[in-house]
């Protein structure tokens, strides 16, 4: 239920994953800067009053309803393709709640809001934020387009599309999309230069009223290094390996590029290596790098255990709008190698904070900065010093809170 004096609203179709935590870290520090602001999810649990449960899919029915519609979905998708549609299995009004924000601030709601019915039920003149994880908002429904340059104008003949076709399900997707957006008093937000980059290549940016830049934050009194030795030893971890992390949400997520990671590790002495990964999902096939699992790590405390039991932290992410685990890293004094993919350009200094391959994709490149990193311990740990400086200048949640505040209050100051 909607505060009826909330400043804002905020949708997430989940709590996990990066969108999720980027969604949580957001209100949970504009409602420890004093402002009032509530935060709807569909999945997840709740860790205190204002973050608040909507549109939940508990009974048979709608659980069933969700797998129809999921299964439908992929077997329309060509391998590796992800093409999500603007609506979902019901309507949801924002009426639904008792009270109307003055800002309603949407993260990722794919798969839980239906935009039609929900858009489509604001006040007039009502702002409207979107802050953008991936790509969605402003395409034909991929989340990230590789080369494609369709979203630019008019979606179709989509390549990650079983059959692609002139009029298929991206061209009718974007069309909604085009039509929700049209008239409203709506606002993007991206997260990194590059995510702005894209909004404005969109076809769909024309209804944007404004567009800007503003970057992830998070706690850096939550997320800070563990002494080394403590840290491994606790993981039970040999003091003399060189231990390179990596995480994700789904480690089979091609784009991810644990495979890529793997195929470079085997260019180090396989003895003196450990992979330390968590995450879920399936990890790719065995090989002869020594892997340490941890399994799925909500906690912050856990978390920084891990960042800090590394050497350096892994990211061969082909696509990445920005890149939350690398800023996790930094900030525990890890630093970060990965290809200068997205918005992980604007993380991850080259050469002061970590190491950034240009070439994204290569594995030869990939393998030359992680022998660097291998071959440079001095360097390598001034690094980690200089990314938790970053983090802290950069990139703390108060700073993007008040980014955030100030971006509502001069959407509130012209309505009055």
């Amino acid at each position: 239920m909607i505060d009826n004096d909330a400043v804002v609203a905020h949708f997430t179709s989940q709590l996990a994953g990066g969108a999720g935590i980027a969604a949580q870290r957001l209100h949970l520090a504009l409602c420890r800067a004093g402002m009032k602001s509530v935060l709807h999810f569909g999945a997840g649990e709740a860790i205190d009053s204002t973050m608040v449960p909507a549109f939940q899919n508990r009974t048979f029915f709608w659980r069933n309803a969700v797998a129809l519609a999921n299964s439908w979905r992929g077997r329309r998708q060509a391998k590796g393709g992800f093409v999500t549609s603007p609506r979902w299995v019901r309507k949801t009004p924002i009426q639904t709640f008792s009270g109307l924000p003055k800002v309603t601030n949407l993260h990722w709601v794919a798969r839980w809001l239906d935009l039609p019915s929900f858009l489509g039920s604001l006040p007039p003149g009502a702002p409207v934020v979107w802050s953008l994880h991936d790509l969605i908002p402003i395409t034909g429904g991929c989340h990230y387009p590789g080369e494609c340059d369709h979203f630019t104008r008019q979606c179709g003949n989509c390549p990650q599309q079983r059959k692609p076709l002139p009029r298929d399900d991206t061209y009718k997707f974007f069309r909604i999309k085009d039509r929700c957006y049209s008239g409203k008093n709506l606002h993007l937000v991206g997260n990194s230069e590059w995510t702005t980059s894209q909004i404005h290549r969109s076809g769909l940016a024309k209804h944007a009223i404004s567009i800007h830049t503003i970057h992830y934050g998070l706690d850096v009194q939550e997320y800070k290094s563990v002494d080394k030795l403590c840290a491994r030893r606790a993981l039970g971890i040999p003091d003399d390996r060189f231990v390179v992390g990596f995480a994700c949400m789904d480690f089979s997520e091609e784009r991810k590029g644990a495979t890529l990671l793997l195929e470079a590790l085997r260019t180090l002495p396989a003895q003196k290596i450990l992979l330390l990964a968590f995450g879920a999902g399936k990890w790719p096939p065995a090989s002869r790098i020594e892997t340490m699992q941890l399994g799925t790590l909500n906690s912050p405390q856990l978390q920084c255990l891990f960042y800090s039991a590394l050497d350096v932290f892994a990211m061969p992410s082909r696509a990445e709008t920005f890149g939350n685990t690398a800023l996790e890293a930094m900030a525990c004094e890890t630093p970060v190698i990965a290809y200068a993919a997205g918005g992980l350009t604007d993380v991850v200094a080259d050469r002061e904070t970590g190491l950034l391959e240009p070439e994204i994709g290569s594995v030869s490149g990939l393998a030359r900065i992680l022998q660097w990193m291998w071959q440079h311990p001095a360097e390598r740990q001034a690094m980690g010093k200089a990314a938790r400086d970053r983090v802290v200048e950069l990139f703390t949640d108060t700073l993007m809170a008040r980014r955030y505040a100030n971006l509502y209050q001069d959407l509130l100051s012209v309505g009055e």
